[in-house]
């Protein structure tokens, strides 16, 4: 990042701490997925509500009331992972305790494992490319300075809150899109991507008018720092929008996936990734940090990348029903 030390020795005992959640958070994933892979979007939301429950309350007892700061904050964070882990898999083993016995065979079969992985690989390229984007944007923030990196990080917040406002609709893609492919059902597989493009920029346009409405109250609410607060404000639009211009790009994340279209799905991504890499050491240099969020909004938008989806549709053996 080449921060200032103060900002790098926060970090390094954040990330060093955190670290001790990997594996809660590698279980809790697996988790999540065979929920919502069921259907079961309900008890996925009740346990990802856990999660940030244990967080939240935490963070307030241990880095505010106990003072421990940083410290605090991160063990918050791995003691709400490992809640929602002890939860999720004492739910799991008691639906499978009454089920049919998996013989190892079964369960490591060769052949399903490498499908499996092979998928995953595609998923797996997405989300790390699209990670690094948010590090480098980051790394690229605090070149122009702590106050700026302070500000981007709150308004940061507002740009993944609405991500997470619209994972939902993404999962939902996702499961109405595999079972249209499952039942190689054309009209039903159309309709899914109508139905959920429609819902993602409605509730796209909520979050934008929520967060460009109440915007500076949220800022107040996050930082009590009057410079960051006054920093962060200028540069809100940019974040309120953000919603907007993903909305594309969550909804075709959750159709490609249920479709199992992880290569185009990689593809897709490392594309955008690339215009974003241009436009930020372009934009940047140019325009400051408004030219850092123009490049996050390019990047937030790559399912701009359309022909793509086509492809995929045409390869797909979808018939109609």
């Amino acid at each position: 990042m080449n921060t200032e030390q103060a900002v790098t020795s926060a970090m390094d005992l954040y990330i060093r701490i955190r670290l001790v959640s990997a594996p809660a958070i590698l279980i809790n994933c697996a988790i999540l997925g065979y929920l919502l892979g069921c259907g079961n979007a309900a008890l996925g939301l009740l346990l990802q509500l856990l999660v940030n429950g244990v967080n939240l309350a935490l963070s307030i007892f241990l880095a505010l009331h106990l003072g421990w700061g940083i410290e605090g904050v991160a063990w918050a964070a791995v003691c709400g992972e490992t809640a929602a882990m002890i939860a999720g898999m004492t739910i799991i083993l008691r639906r499978f305790r009454g089920g049919p016995k998996m013989s190892c065979r079964k369960a490591f079969n060769i052949a399903e494992m490498r499908r499996m992985f092979h998928l995953n690989g595609g998923i797996m390229t997405r989300s790390v490319a699209l990670m690094g984007a948010y590090i480098l944007f980051a790394r690229q923030g605090a070149q122009l300075g702590t106050l700026t990196l302070a500000a981007n990080s709150v308004l940061m917040h507002f740009f993944l809150l609405a991500g997470y406002f619209l994972d939902g609709l993404s999962a939902a893609a996702e499961q109405l899109a595999g079972r249209a492919i499952g039942a190689r059902c054309k009209s039903t597989f159309s309709r899914a991507v109508r139905l959920t493009g429609g819902w993602g920029f409605a509730l796209a346009g909520f979050a934008s008018t929520v967060v460009f409405a109440f915007g500076e109250q949220l800022i107040r609410a996050t930082t009590n720092a009057a410079d960051v607060r006054s920093e962060a404000v200028a540069y809100l639009p940019w974040a309120a929008f953000a919603s907007l211009s993903s909305v594309l790009a969550i909804q075709m994340n959750g159709v490609f996936t249920g479709a199992t279209w992880s290569r185009e799905l990689r593809n897709t991504m490392l594309i955008s990734l690339a215009a974003f890499i241009a436009a930020l050491f372009t934009f940047g240099p140019l325009f400051g940090n408004q030219g850092l969020w123009a490049a996050l909004h390019i990047i937030s938008a790559d399912a701009w990348n359309m022909p793509a989806v086509g492809h995929a549709h045409r390869q797909q053996p979808v018939v109609g029903c």
